[in-house]
């Protein structure tokens, strides 16, 4: 047994060691570099070659909103064939240095690291290539490039491009095929019934257990057919001493009858009385017949026992108390019978209960050693494991080490406010397939200077410039009522509120210390009713009259103008109606009247429908007053310009400046000038700024922010109309144009830059 138990150990330890020598094995395969002594990455330590990131080429715009160049290179050239100074010579032709000689620099080149990034709706896109040249590209690498973005103090690392060889990439394919050959070896738990099984002991086992069965039930079996054949036998037994029974009864009834009769007869002859003779012998009969069946059939339990009992009634109970061997009592007490028996069949249960206790221990053992430890054979296997996200990264691409390689990377970032500019730097490795790693130099800094519409905010507007008149009016008209036509006197009763807006006018330049009111003078008019004559005396009764009224409310100085038939609105009304089919030859008629009222008779006649229209709803206008309060400013000697600081304005820029529209637009939506307009179209509400815009005058900034306007909305005629006139009026707005997206892709797409060039 002990040697048994040792041999099991042996095998097992055996098997753990083979199979912790497979996937060594298995390991080492799948790295063919592993063992080899020259590290992949050598040659990076020999030259300094770097991934690197720059601004697009050409300087030009990649798309809607993408980044600009200030300058990348600018040159300063001194022509060869230009006049030398005694004992100069250009650098570019000498063969070597000479310091008894001045040399002069034929080209000097500046390279500049920063470009203007259009910001639109809050982003910018920061556009540069990424640029990995062939000297450190192998197919054995892959090359790791993370662009970081400088905001402030703070450093935000951009998604990632990963740039992988060929011979990288087939590592990382044979790593997991390994793997998955490696999985393919283990066994799910749910399988240990099929595969480790000891078939020749569990076949044995089960062949026991079938067989345990089978005796259990045969025992049953026979257990019951031996109690029915006793219980058969003791029936046989109650049957032959129920026939006794019967027999001896029918003997003791003769007997006793006869010895009743015998008995009988002897009285007779003797002469004794034989009454109750019989009875008596029946009585014998009947307890000698008791006392036989109690001793027969032990029948003492029963309360009476007499001739006429019944015996077979009596059956069941009488064999219940007879004498049950131990091995049957179970049996007889439960009534059992073989349809009682149930076989107990071997199921397929039984065979996984037994099979658990058949298994091959070793081999599930090591199958659930590989199973615990999955992860860890990965990360030995799999040394360079698939992103499991694509959060993070930009790129993951497969290339060849044949060329550079340069990628376009774009990425949106949202300005904060106040933000003047933003860095991009570039940190790259390399990593081979032997693991070895090799950490590039960060990147040359390339810095975005942020170009926002917001620049174009005009900060003279913060002081308001409001030129004030020494003189000045105030006009209005009224339309008074009259009780009839030839009326002429003012009924205040009727004309409630007629005059109220400018006796209002006038008590607040009387209330204010900076005005002086000279006078207020009426033009008083009438419609053409009536005879040329007759009109103008009543204009200028009426006008008396209202003079009258205005000079006791006010206390001013009045004075009437009277204008009596006013032929000169007439025509303005008649011009501006198309409703009268007449028109033309009217206005013709009244612009060569000589004798007013024949003029107004003959258009009556003439032209009766244009007439009436003319009676119903122009004549109406014709009675009425235009009014003037004439008025001086006292506290100026002269017009002058004064000039006055809005803080609120000022603190308007401030924030359209730093990008906050929303409260910057809160302020200046109740100035509806220019930098709302601005603010608006910063904001995207391009329609409603265009709005703005047209309700000012023509200035440079007006339309060149029109001109982008346009542009957004695919108008380019109108946009290249307003921005070639913007440029026109001041020429300096030509540098502006490459700073704003909409306005050079304008000037790039129909080829506008001739034509702007001219200013």
């Amino acid at each position: 047994m002990e040697n048994n138990t040792k041999s099991n150990i042996s095998s097992f330890i055996l098997l753990l060691l083979l199979a912790i020598v497979v996937i060594f094995v298995m390991f080492v395969s799948c790295s063919p570099n592993k063992m080899r002594s020259k590290i992949e990455i050598e040659r990076l330590f020999m030259q300094t070659t770097k991934p690197e990131i720059d601004f697009l080429s050409g300087g030009g715009l990649q798309g809607q909103g993408g980044p600009r160049t200030i300058s990348e290179e600018v040159s300063f050239t001194n022509m060869e064939d230009q006049s030398l100074e005694d004992n100069e010579v250009f650098a570019s032709t000498a063969a070597k240095l000479d310091t008894s000689k001045v040399y002069k620099l034929s080209e000097v080149v500046i390279k500049v690291r920063s470009h203007f990034a259009p910001e639109r709706d809050g982003k910018v896109n920061l556009d540069f290539n990424i640029i990995a040249p062939v000297d450190i590209l192998d197919p054995n690498w892959r090359l790791i490039l993370t662009p970081k973005l400088i905001d402030g103090d703070s450093i935000c690392r951009l998604d990632t491009v990963v740039l992988v060889g060929e011979g990288f990439k087939d590592k990382q394919i044979g790593d997991y095929e390994a793997y998955e050959d490696f999985l393919s070896t283990i066994v799910d738990p749910s399988a240990y019934d099929s595969l480790f099984v000891n078939w020749k002991s569990l076949y044995k086992e089960i062949h026991k257990v079938q067989r345990r069965n089978f005796n259990d039930y045969r025992n049953q079996y026979e257990l019951i057919r031996g109690y029915e054949d006793w219980k058969k036998m003791n029936e046989m037994e109650f049957l032959s001493m129920e026939a006794l029974a019967m027999r001896h009864k029918k003997h003791m009834y003769s007997k006793y009858w006869r010895k009743a009769e015998n008995q009988t007869i002897k009285n007779k002859e003797k002469g004794k009385n034989s009454d109750g003779l019989h009875e008596k012998y029946d009585a014998k009969y009947k307890k000698d017949y008791a006392s036989f069946l109690k001793n027969m059939f032990s029948l003492h339990w029963l309360d009476s026992v007499n001739v006429d009992v019944n015996l077979h009634a009596q059956k069941d109970s009488i064999l219940k108390r007879s004498h049950v061997p131990r091995k049957y009592r179970e049996i007889h007490a439960k009534k059992l019978t073989l349809k009682d028996i149930q076989a107990k069949a071997f199921t397929a249960e039984d065979s996984a209960r037994i099979a658990k206790h058949h298994y091959m221990i070793d081999e599930i053992v090591l199958n659930e050693l590989n199973m615990n430890r999955k992860d860890d054979i990965f990360k030995e296997i799999v040394e360079f494991p698939y992103r499991s996200s694509r959060a993070g990264l930009k790129i993951d691409t497969v290339i060849t080490a044949e060329d550079d390689i340069i990628y376009h990377y774009r990425q949106p970032w949202a300005v904060k406010p106040g933000m003047k500019n933003l860095k991009i730097v570039l940190e790259s490795r390399a990593e081979a397939i032997d693991r070895s790693v090799f950490a590039f130099p960060t990147s040359d800094t390339l810095t975005y200077f942020i170009a926002s519409l917001s620049q174009l905010a005009d900060e003279s507007l913060v002081t308001e410039r409001k030129k004030l008149h020494k003189y000045l009016f105030d006009k209005g008209t009224v339309y008074p009522n009259y009780k009839t036509r030839k009326a002429y006197q003012f009924d205040e009763s009727i004309n409630q509120g007629t005059f109220d807006k400018l006796l209002e006018a006038y008590n607040t330049y009387t209330s204010k210390s900076e005005y002086s009111v000279d006078s207020i003078i009426i033009h008083n008019s009438v419609d053409l009713l009536g005879d040329w004559q007759s009109n103008h005396e009543q204009s200028q009764r009426r006008g008396d009259a209202i003079s009258a009224y205005l000079r006791s409310k006010t206390g001013a100085h009045v004075v009437v103008k009277n204008k009596g038939e006013d032929w000169s609105s007439l025509v303005k009304e008649i011009q501006q109606r198309n409703d009268l089919p007449n028109a033309t030859a009217i206005l013709d008629s009244l612009t060569t009247a000589v004798y007013p009222d024949k003029t107004e008779e003959a258009i009556k006649k003439i032209y009766p429908n244009d007439y009436k229209i003319i009676h119903d709803e122009i004549y109406p206008k014709l009675n009425r007053i235009d009014y003037y309060i004439e008025l001086c400013r006292t506290d100026i000697e002269k017009d002058t310009i004064r000039e006055t600081y809005r803080e609120d304005y000022a603190e308007a820029v401030r924030l359209l400046r730093n990008g906050e529209y929303m409260d910057a637009i809160e302020i200046l939506a109740s100035y509806g000038d220019y930098n709302t307009a601005l603010c608006l179209v910063c904001m995207g509400y391009n329609d409603k700024a265009l709005s703005v815009l047209d309700r000012l005058p023509e200035s440079p900034k007006n339309e060149y922010l029109s001109a982008i306007i346009f542009a957004r909305k695919k108008d380019d005629k109108e946009a290249a109309k307003r921005l070639i006139n913007a440029c026109k009026l001041d020429p300096d707005l030509h540098n502006r144009i490459k700073l704003d997206s909409e306005v050079s892709e304008l000037a790039d797409r129909i080829n506008l830059w001739p034509r702007l060039s001219k200013y």
